[in-house]
């Protein structure tokens, strides 16, 4: 059954009635001039709230498919994304001096003023056609807007730091855990850093299968959590109180928290509306507002600025993670398959790297598991008990190698084929895993001078597993020693085969280790 079609001239008088404050705010603000327009949380607020309601409205009605008021109705979608925008700018500008940065960002606050006045030139344009807008409408004249004070002008200071800090037993344990996904999200937000590289006019560069409100949403989700965990369960806490530098994390989730709603917002309205409706957003073609300026706040202001903030705390993360870690030795198993070679020893790196901090692998000495070449070295080790594990094997098949070393004897058999007998006999005994078929044994037992069947057996293979034309399926366990977190980490790395399957492919690691994504071979 078709929907009822309402009444046009109700419908206009509902709009008008509705749209009153907002209507009169923007004759006020219009009528002052762009020169004097300045944008206050007070006026935003007003902006915000009103355009908000009226969108909504407008919506239940139809007026985006509406001919007549398609164009109302996306004015007042500009007001509603741009004041919210405006009101987070103008948020993160008042507290900037109450935040503890790492490192200098000495071109932020210009930058900030910058994108502010963007901002407020993109409100005003809007307000400005809202007017013209309503010229259609036969409504007359605004009203007189009475009763608004949008000013701003707030006293110096703050209020005495005398509430009672409180104590918190999970404090310490939510920081590391807070410093952790801070970490974490550092290395999800990389497209942020790819997206600043963009350069004008070539916006074709811009990735939009990363860069969409789905994403952005998700990592403010990630952002907000952190920060509502930290004002719920640290602040205030003695923990707080006793270690200044958390102000430190605090600010930095804060800022990147507000740069990515900013950021959300102008995703939002460059898909929803700046895409596709261009022509009716600007006053004409060549309007300053439809050039290259959207594209620089959003590439080189939100994510530049959201992208340095996280990169710049990184420090400060491992830091906190060094002074409230609880060192722990574990024992992991080793690679199964090929030992620590490129690709096991540079995610373990990658791991402790991630979290900064100390973590050796304990065996006759200590190796530092930052560095992959020191957990090359391991793999000497590894292979040695390997091929002792091969060797005891051997010894159990005495009755085989008996009956092969006769037959070699009494030229009844090739080495070659001795050796292939052997081999096929390991693989059943799930000792070895062939990777390659056929197996080239000939030019192995032609340069070898073995003086029997067993010990040409131990120079073959051990020659086939450092060619990688076998495995040597024997489990070793190993020691890590450092954060139980890292640590942590470095289980789960193993308990997924270190990243690789028996032929050495990349296989997909779970997704509390996505971090380990930029640093695949």
């Amino acid at each position: 059954m078709p929907s009822k079609i309402v009444d046009s001239a109700v419908f206009s008088k509902l709009i008008f009635e509705r749209s009153l404050v907002l209507v009169s705010t923007a004759d006020r603000m219009v009528s002052s001039g762009a020169e004097s327009f300045q944008i206050t949380r007070p006026l935003l607020g007003v902006l915000l709230q009103e355009s908000t309601q009226l969108e909504e409205l407008l919506d239940a009605y139809g007026a985006r498919i509406n001919q007549q008021w398609h164009t109302f109705r996306l004015h007042v979608a500009t007001i509603k994304n741009f004041s919210s925008a405006g009101y987070e700018l103008l948020h993160l500008r008042s507290t900037l001096q109450n935040y503890d940065f790492q490192g200098e960002h000495p071109h932020f606050r210009e930058a900030t003023e910058d994108a502010i006045d963007f901002v407020a030139s993109y409100i005003f344009c809007a307000l400005h056609g809202l007017l013209e807008d309503t010229k259609a409408f036969d409504w007359g004249p605004p009203e007189a807007l009475h009763g608004y004070d949008f000013s701003e002008n707030l006293p110096a200071g703050r209020l005495p730091k005398n509430r009672k800090v409180t104590g918190n037993t999970t404090a310490q344990q939510l920081v590391t855990s807070l410093a952790t996904n801070f970490l974490n999200n550092t290395e999800d937000a990389k497209f942020l850093d790819t997206a600043d590289k963009c350069r004008a006019p070539d916006w074709k560069g811009l990735n939009f299968d990363l860069l969409t409100e789905t994403t952005f949403l998700i990592l403010e989700g990630k952002f907000h959590t952190m920060q509502s965990l930290y004002d719920t369960y640290i602040s205030f806490s003695d923990i707080e109180g006793n270690d200044t530098s958390l102000r430190g994390l605090r600010g930095h989730i804060s800022v990147v928290l507000h740069l990515l709603k900013i950021a959300t917002i102008f995703i939002h309205f460059y898909e929803r509306h700046l895409k596709i409706q261009r022509q009716e957003l600007f006053c004409h073609d060549h309007c300053v507002l439809g050039g290259n300026w959207y594209m620089e706040v959003l590439t080189h202001y939100l994510c530049h600025y959201a992208y340095e903030f996280l990169v710049s705390a990184r420090g400060l993360c491992q830091l906190m993670l060094q002074k409230y870690a609880i060192i722990e030795t574990r024992e992991v198993p080793a690679p199964l398959y090929f030992g620590f070679h490129v690709r096991p020893s540079t995610l373990v790196a990658a791991i402790v790297r991630h979290y900064g901090g100390k973590v050796t692998l304990i065996l006759d000495r200590e190796y530092d598991a930052s560095a992959p070449m020191n957990l090359f070295l391991v793999n000497e080790w590894v292979n040695q008990l390997k091929r002792q594990h091969v060797g005891e094997e051997l010894h159990k098949m005495d009755s085989l190698l008996l009956e092969m070393q006769t037959q070699l004897d009494h030229n009844q058999l090739t080495k070659v084929s001795a050796v292939r007998n052997v081999i096929r006999a390991l693989a059943q005994r799930n000792v070895i895993n062939v990777l390659k078929y056929p197996l080239n044994v000939e030019p192995i037992i032609n340069s070898s001078s073995a003086p029997n069947l067993l010990e040409l057996m131990q120079s073959v293979v051990a020659t086939l597993l450092a060619q990688r034309e076998i495995n040597i399926l024997y489990p070793i366990k190993v020691k890590f020693r450092g954060d139980a977190r890292v640590l942590q980490d470095i289980e789960l790395l193993a308990a997924n085969g270190y990243g690789e399957n028996e032929t050495g492919s990349n296989i997909p690691l779970p997704p509390e280790l996505t971090y380990l994504t930029y640093s695949r071979v």
